[in-house]
């Protein structure tokens, strides 16, 4: 009984974060003055927003840097990364037009926040939830500031009383995608190890997706960029319902399918489909199913799969070695009816996300670089709808987060928490713990959906 007790003490106590100072960190070297051009990519609505990433650090006192005050490590590093990134100590402003955004290099510098807390690492867990308190390890504009009225680059380092620390980065999404923003960090991460060099070069060269007026038209519907009425009955109960939901009711369901397991999975959906389908296929395939039946959504309902694809060497040529732009396309594995998705074979599912990652060319590419041309040129500028029937998800195992080793290690938790608050009820796949072989799959869900979504995860596993 006195564990009992002791177990729903500590699921009630809250983080509270001290901030301690401010400061603007500007490069190291003067940065050139001069307007930067952002391409369609960079600049539409799906992007013109902040997105956070979290990084928990042990500091365990077996390592050389152990005895070093992260904060200043990070502070001088940051100083030095930024005469090579010198876009991100700049500003974003909006064209002459009015309607685009540029950045202009001004070499303000990013913002930077040292923070401690009496708390220790322990009451994050493996971040299962989404804690209000958890906001306060990042630093927060007020929910109406423009994103253009913002630093690009934000960083805040909260030490805590064990030793550990973390680090909560926010990136104007406009200036670099996820890829982008690991690199970023992991050049960071070999500065502040004492390296001399960055061991990739950061490339701008965002003028080369310029729509090119006599080249690059529409050619295609774009579905990824459409609100296509998929409801079908705009009454429904449920879709008021799941517009409703507050962060505050919202739960991060976790599960780990072990490699062996995967691997299971796999082997008779190759079989099925006839080709080799890869571990990204498959376990979109599965929450796709799990999601839909889980939220309820009407068999009659149209249901979309909307993911990041690397278009970076899908491009002709591809992009440059180093691009920290946004490289990533929305890729639109639609269906007519939420049955199909349910009640049909997974290996019918992994087909449908096959030919949504196979569209992206350089063709399709091109074509969607003109649409968002044509769409601003209009005034009407594009954002993918919202709603149940969409489901969202990123991989961030490949991105890089997880090897971000500021000379204390490599992080124990590598999060992209405000991309599971955003975009609906959106999935990712990460890399579990290390000495663990498999992926783990957050799935963001409402409250009284967690239940279900359980069920249907393990009953597909």
């Amino acid at each position: 009984m006195e564990n009992l007790h002791m177990k729903e003490y500590c699921s009630q106590v809250q983080l509270t974060v001290n901030v301690l100072g401010f400061v603007m960190v500007p490069p190291s070297r003067p940065s050139p003055k001069t307007i930067l051009y952002l391409s369609n990519l960079d600049d539409h609505l799906i992007v013109r927003r902040r997105f956070d990433t979290l990084l928990v650090y042990n500091n365990g006192s077996d390592n050389f840097f152990a005895s070093q005050n992260p904060v200043k490590v990070i502070r001088d590093a940051l100083s030095q990364v930024l005469s090579y990134y010198y876009p991100l100590a700049g500003r974003v402003r909006r064209a002459e037009d009015g309607r685009k955004l540029e950045v202009e290099c001004t070499g303000e510098g990013a913002l930077f926040v040292e923070a401690s807390t009496h708390n220790t690492l322990s009451l994050l867990g493996e971040l299962k939830e989404l804690k209000p308190s958890f906001e306060q390890l990042f630093f927060q504009f007020p929910p109406t500031a423009e994103v253009e009225d913002q630093p690009p680059l934000i960083f805040q380092v909260t030490r805590f009383d064990c030793g550990g620390f973390v680090v909560g980065v926010s990136f104007n999404h406009c200036l670099c995608d996820g890829r982008g923003a690991a690199q970023f960090l992991k050049g960071l991460a070999e500065t502040a190890r004492g390296e001399t060099k960055l061991s990739v070069e950061p490339v701008w060269q965002r003028e080369f997706l310029k729509p090119q007026q006599h080249l690059d038209r529409v050619r295609f519907q774009h579905d990824e960029f459409l609100e296509s009425g998929f409801i079908v009955n705009n009454n429904c109960s449920m879709q008021q319902q799941m517009s409703n939901v507050k962060a505050e009711d919202l739960i991060l369901a976790s599960f780990f399918i072990s490699s062996d397991a995967l691997q299971s999975i796999k082997q008779p959906i190759a079989e099925e489909v006839k080709e080799h389908c890869t571990t990204f296929e498959v376990l979109a395939a599965l929450v796709w199913r799990a999601r839909t039946r889980a939220l309820g959504i009407p068999l009659h309902h149209a249901v979309r799969l909307l993911f990041a694809v690397d278009a970076r060497s899908a491009f002709d040529p591809p992009l440059a070695v180093g691009y920290y732009g946004n490289g990533q396309y929305l890729a639109c594995a639609c269906s007519t009816t939420a049955q199909e998705v349910v009640n049909g074979s997974l290996s019918h599912a992994v087909k449908m996300i096959k030919k949504a990652k196979m569209s992206v060319n350089d063709e399709y590419l091109r074509s969607g670089i003109a649409f968002l041309e044509m769409k601003r040129s209009c005034q009407e500028m594009t954002d993918v709808r919202t709603c149940v029937e969409d489901a969202y998800l990123t991989d961030w195992r490949w991105l890089g987060f997880n090897e971000v080793d500021f000379g204390f290690g490599e992080p124990l938790i590598a999060s992209p928490i405000s991309l599971l608050k955003t975009c609906g009820f959106p999935i990712a796949f990460l890399r579990p713990p290390k000495k663990k072989n498999g992926v783990k799959m957050v799935l963001c869900v409402p409250r009284p959906a967690f239940k279900a979504l359980e069920m249907e995860m393990h009953s597909l596993m």
